[in-house]
């Protein structure tokens, strides 16, 4: 066994045992500031209602409404992880919890208040005020502590978690997995590196081994342990994990990468155990209905409005050059599901067959009038038919030629993951910069490596996003 002591071992017995002393009362200490924070705001905003509207009723008078939004701010902040001590610099963290825990709590007041048929005694502009107020007051507090505790002095007391990492093989501190662990309050005090691999007649000795740093790690009174044990290693965290069951500390795992992917997906009860979700499923039936009702209410919106623009590009269209206005193509729908895609006729050549030519910059083949709907994307707008009709929605991922699609689907292992969902007129590949042309593999796995991530992790913020960055990148963005 081999230990690397990362200072002297009396100053961090001395340090640690400081920090458990003083972290506790410190908490209290930001618990009370945040209640009469609370309680402040609700008096200052009663004072300046009833001065400037000439209020005085008596229920102006009362801090009721303070006292209960405190009691439960500090409450459910409280079991938010809002004071722990590792959490009190993290300052993004802290103000989407202290937002969320606010709003909450004025929610609460506003049920209580109904409840109790009270909501007459609850002053609308009071409380208008109480809500800005206390969320200002609740910042600032944060943003005080934050400063008087980004001291070297503050952080060897109040912050940092003194933990003792154990570990089979050596470590590489540099790498994703360690570096941030200072940044995130895990002050490693010690690091032992244990015997891999053991036999059944080692484990006497092994069971010495971990004995005598579980002896070492108590000397320097630390807050808890941390396992860095990679997937091939899992066997022995069983084994480990028994013999540190005398200690009282919390005991953490810091997973490899394989670890941490599988425990970060969701998981469901299953007789008495869990099933891991390995891919994600289908939209659920509420999840479809929220996609639909957005591509009918924005599909039907859209043809009522771009009506003159579009019958202005069939006329253009028929003017230019001979021929059908709108271009008809096979294309591979939600699970394979073939249906004809429509769009303007920018080329006077119409492929459909099992060899077709992506367009490039300068095509011979484009015509004048549809090098401009080609460069606008208004070659595109008949597609909110096929959007209407339930063959596309308006986000996901673009669909392809079948002749390309054939090909794709036999050099790019995932390809095939982007009919898990509908096409779409446009999608988060296209964002992100990958629109129009896919002259080699690497631009095409890129764009699919996008389509597949929309996939895994679809909401209806994220297709209304994707909308909203798509009109800001017609702008800019060239087709051809």
């Amino acid at each position: 066994m081999s230990a690397a002591t990362y200072g002297s071992e009396e100053l961090y017995a001395v340090t640690a045992n400081r920090g458990a002393s003083l972290q506790r009362p410190f908490q209290v200490f930001i618990i009370a500031g945040d209640f009469l924070l609370i309680l402040m705001s609700y008096s200052v905003a009663s004072v300046l209602y009833r001065h400037f509207m000439g209020s005085s009723a008596d229920h102006e008078n009362s801090i009721g409404p303070g006292l209960i939004v405190g009691v439960v701010f500090v409450g459910i902040a409280y079991f938010q992880g809002v004071y722990d001590s590792h959490r009190w610099l993290n300052a993004i963290w802290q103000a989407r919890k202290v937002v969320v825990s606010w709003l909450l709590s004025l929610t609460i007041l506003a049920v209580a208040a109904f409840l109790l048929k009270s909501t007459e005694n609850l002053s609308r502009g009071t409380t208008i005020l109480f809500a800005i107020t206390g969320l200002i007051g609740l910042g600032g507090h944060r943003v005080f502590w934050r400063y008087g505790l980004a001291s070297t002095f503050a952080k060897a007391r109040l912050i940092d978690r003194k933990v003792v990492l154990l570990s089979l093989r050596s470590l590489d501190f540099t790498s994703n997995r360690f570096k941030d662990l200072r940044k995130h309050g895990f002050d490693v005090v010690r690091h032992f590196v244990l015997s891999a691999q053991q036999d059944q007649d080692d484990d006497v000795a092994w069971s010495r081994e971990i004995q005598d740093v579980i002896q070492q790690s108590r000397a320097t009174d630390v807050d808890e342990y941390l396992l860095a044990i990679d997937w091939n290693e899992l066997p022995m965290l069983q084994k480990l994990s028994q013999h540190l069951r005398v200690v009282p500390q919390p005991i953490r795992l810091l997973p490899d990468f394989p670890i941490a992917d599988l425990v970060s997906r969701p998981f469901f009860p299953v007789s008495g155990t869990i099933a891991i979700e390995i891919q994600r499923p289908p939209l659920s039936v509420f999840e479809r209905a929220q996609k639909r009702c957005l591509d009918i209410g924005l599909a039907s919106f859209s043809l009522l409005m771009l009506a003159p623009l579009m019958l202005a590009a069939s006329i253009l269209i028929k003017l230019d050059t001979p021929g059908s206005v709108i271009f008809r193509q096979s294309r591979r729908g939600f699970n394979g599901k073939p249906f004809e895609i429509w769009k303007f006729r920018t080329m006077c050549v119409s492929e459909n067959g099992s060899t077709i030519t992506q367009a490039t910059k300068q095509d011979a083949r484009v015509t004048r009038v549809g090098r401009f709907l080609r460069r606008t994307s208004i070659d595109e707008l008949p597609q909110l038919w096929n959007v209407l009709r339930g063959e596309m929605s308006l986000v996901g991922p673009r669909p392809h030629a079948l002749a390309h699609d054939n090909y794709y689907d036999q050099v790019i292992s995932n390809y095939v993951y982007r009919h898990h969902m509908k096409p779409g007129l446009t999608g988060w590949a296209q964002v992100n910069g990958f629109r129009g042309e896919t002259p080699t593999i690497d631009l095409m796995e890129k764009r699919v490596e996008y389509d597949v991530w929309y996939v895994s992790n679809w909401s209806i913020w994220l297709d209304l996003r994707i909308i909203l960055r798509t009109a800001l990148a017609l702008m800019y963005q060239e087709a051809y």
